[in-house]
């Protein structure tokens, strides 16, 4: 897509062009992150999110594969010490 300027209004809002928004399936609603990188503004929808944080975590760890067992597990322990501590 070519470089499209657009006009920051009223309370900070700007409009998305239409081919960004149907290039990446946004429609009025979706809730997007939005942060600060490298002096730019970057813009990302939930399933972008969603992709960059399982890849980081298949970066560090090798795969997906065991991690909610092990989420729960800390949890439960977490529980148990709570229980004990009264």
């Amino acid at each position: 897509m070519p470089t499209e300027t657009v006009v920051l209004g009223e309370s900070g809002r700007i409009v998305l062009p239409a081919e960004l928004r149907k290039e990446f399936g946004l429609k009025p609603g979706d809730r997007l992150t939005i942060s600060s990188e490298g002096g730019s503004i970057r813009i990302r929808n939930m399933d972008m999110t969603l992709k960059e944080v399982r890849e980081s975590i298949i970066a560090k760890r090798g795969s997906l594969s065991g991690i909610l067992d092990e989420f729960l597990a800390e949890k439960h322990e977490e529980a148990q010490r709570e229980a004990e501590l009264g």
